[in-house]
C-alpha cells in the first residue's frame, strides 16, 4: 500500500488512539473521526453524566484534525435511555449504527478524501461501503477472534451454569454485518497469532490477514519495580488478576485452581469489575476481591504481586500482560491471547486451562519466580513501528 494519507474512524479511545497517533506523528493522518472528544477544559466535562468520558482525549493528537459530534456519545446515551432502549447487544448495535451514520455524513462532504481508511470491526460496514464507492483502501482493525471466541464463551457458560450471568451471544445479524466488513476490507489487521488462527478457521482469506501487535509505551516517569519480598511462612505468594472478572477470562477455572491450592501459601487478589456474584469466592480464605480499581492504584498492585495471572479463554491480545511486565511483575499467561510471555525470562505459560494445570503452574511459579532475570524481558512495539507496519500493508 504505497499511497499516503489516512482517515481513522473509531468509537471510543481504543488502544489510546494508537493508530491515529502513530500516523499523525508521521504526518500521514488526514483526519480522526470519533464518537466523543473531550479536550481539557471542555464544557462537556462539566456534565456529571460525562465524567466517564474524560479519557476521550490524547495530548499526542492536540494538533491533529479530529472531528466528533458536538455532544459526542453522551447525546446518544441520553437519547437511548430516554427512549428506553434495552441494554446489551441492542444498545451496542444501535451505537454502531449511529456512529457510522454520522461518520458517513462527514466523509461524504470531503471532496478529496485520504486514500486509506482504517476502522475497527463491528462498526465499519457502512463506512467501507462508502469508501469502496469512492475508490478508497479499506483496512479493518479486527479487535478479537470473532465468532470462535463467542463459541468458547457459550461452552464456558454451559460448563459453569452456577456462575453463568445474563450474558447473551450476539444476534445473527451482528455476525452477518461483520462478515460483510471482512468482504469489503482490503486488509485485516489482527493483534495476535491466536486471532489470526481463529479467523483462518472461519475461512477468512490468509492473504487479507496481517499481524500487527498492540502498541504499549510505558507512562513517562514509570519506574520498573524490583521484585517484592520473597514469599515465606508469614507472607504467601501474591497472585494478581487485573481486569473484568468474568467467565471469558477463565475466572471460574482460576477459582477452581485456588480451591486446589487452599492449603498452599498463595493468595489471589482480584481487581476489577465483576460479572460474577462475589459469593462465588466469599468463603475462600485465599481469595480477595478489591472491586474496580482507579488507574492511580494499579502500579501499587503490581508492586505487591509476585506474579499476574491471565487464564483467558480468548483475547485479541490482552495488553495487561505488557503493563505488568513494564512494572516488573512476571506473568502467568494463557496461550489464547497475544504472545508476550517467554518462559524462564518473564513468566510462565499455562499448558492448558484445566484447573489442575493452572494450579500446577502457580505452584511452579511459586518455586521459580526468584530465578527470573531482572529487569524482566518484554516485547517492545511502539508508535514508530506501528506507523511503519501500517504503511507496509
Amino acid at each position: 500500500m504505497t499511497a499516503s494519507g489516512w482517515s481513522v474512524l473509531q468509537i471510543g479511545a481504543r488502544e489510546h488512539y494508537a493508530v491515529a497517533r502513530a500516523l499523525h506523528r508521521e504526518g500521514l493522518l488526514h483526519q480522526l473521526l470519533t464518537d466523543c472528544w473531550v479536550p481539557p477544559r471542555s464544557a462537556l466535562a462539566c456534565f456529571p453524566q460525562a465524567r466517564r468520558l474524560v479519557g476521550r482525549y490524547h495530548s499526542d493528537l492536540a494538533t491533529a484534525p479530529v472531528q466528533a459530534p458536538r455532544l459526542g456519545s453522551l447525546s446518544f446515551e441520553l437519547r437511548s435511555r430516554l427512549l428506553s432502549t434495552s441494554p446489551g447487544w441492542h444498545r451496542t448495535i444501535a451505537r454502531n449504527v449511529w456512529f457510522q451514520r454520522w461518520a458517513c455524513n462527514q466523509l461524504s462532504r470531503i471532496r478529496q478524501p485520504a486514500p486509506n481508511l482504517f476502522s475497527y470491526s463491528y462498526a465499519a460496514r457502512s463506512l467501507f461501503r462508502l469508501a469502496r464507492q469512492r475508490g478508497l483502501n479499506c483496512i479493518l482493525g479486527q479487535m478479537d477472534p470473532g465468532p470462535e471466541e463467542e463459541q468458547l464463551v457459550v461452552a464456558e457458560h454451559r460448563r459453569y451454569p452456577n456462575l453463568a450471568v445474563a450474558w447473551q451471544p450476539a444476534p445473527p445479524s451482528y455476525w452477518q454485518h461483520w462478515a460483510e466488513e471482512l468482504e469489503l476490507a482490503d486488509r485485516i489487521v489482527v493483534n495476535s497469532h491466536w486471532s489470526r488462527d481463529c479467523l483462518l478457521r472461519q475461512s477468512v482469506p490468509a492473504s487479507k490477514l496481517h499481524l500487527i501487535p498492540l502498541v504499549y509505551e510505558p507512562s513517562r516517569g514509570l519506574i520498573t519495580q524490583s521484585a517484592p519480598a520473597a514469599p515465606g511462612a508469614s507472607r504467601p505468594f501474591q497472585l494478581l488478576f487485573l481486569g473484568t472478572i468474568g467467565l471469558r477470562k477463565g475466572i471460574a477455572r482460576l477459582l477452581d485452581a485456588m480451591r486446589i491450592l487452599e492449603n498452599d501459601p498463595v493468595q489471589l487478589t482480584l481487581a476489577g469489575p465483576s460479572e460474577l456474584d462475589p459469593q462465588a469466592w466469599a468463603a475462600a480464605p485465599n481469595i480477595r476481591w478489591l472491586g474496580p480499581v482507579p488507574r492511580s492504584q494499579v502500579s501499587a498492585l503490581y508492586a505487591r504481586a509476585h506474579a499476574m495471572i491471565l487464564p483467558t479463554l480468548s483475547d485479541g491480545f490482552a495488553i495487561t500482560q505488557l503493563e505488568a511486565l513494564a512494572h516488573g511483575c512476571p506473568v502467568i499467561a494463557s496461550r489464547f491471547c497475544g504472545e508476550v510471555v517467554t518462559p524462564g525470562l518473564n513468566g510462565w505459560l499455562l499448558p492448558s486451562l484445566e484447573p489442575e494445570a493452572i494450579a500446577a503452574t502457580i505452584t511452579e511459579a511459586m518455586a521459580t519466580s526468584h530465578e527470573l532475570p531482572r529487569p524482566l524481558a518484554r516485547p517492545s512495539f511502539g508508535l514508530q513501528q506501528l506507523a511503519e507496519a501500517l504503511q507496509a500493508l
